[in-house]
């Protein structure tokens, strides 16, 4: 399996709203909100479980503020919106409000 199942089960009993959908998608498991990417995790090859959250632009700031957080970068380019932090490193405090910031982005996104 390309993905922790503990982390699958923590994401999912923090979300617990409805228009939540699974899709195994770059190398591990994306959570969408109405259609919309949300969180995801993936186990690197080291074997530690990175998140990715997608608090967006706007609350990005306060993001990156959390210990152990990155900015996402993909191809040498800086992913704006998005932000990374490996799951052992995340306490539930920091999991629970950069779970909320991107809950509240996503949220304001049409519906796909």
């Amino acid at each position: 399996m390309a993905y922790g199942e503990l982390v699958s089960l923590r994401i999912r009993d923090a979300l617990g709203v409805a228009n939540i959908t699974e899709r195994r998608m770059m190398g591990g498991l994306v959570f969408l909100l109405n259609g919309n990417m949300l969180v995801s995790h993936r186990t690197l090859k080291t074997g530690a479980e990175q998140l990715m959250f997608r608090p967006g632009h706007e609350n990005e700031a306060e993001a990156l503020t959390f210990a152990g957080t990155r900015p996402m970068i993909h191809g040498g380019r800086r992913m704006t919106g998005f932000i990374f932090i490996d799951e052992g490193g995340c306490p539930s405090s920091a999991f629970d409000r950069l779970l909320e910031l991107s809950r509240r982005f996503v949220e304001t996104l049409p519906a796909k």
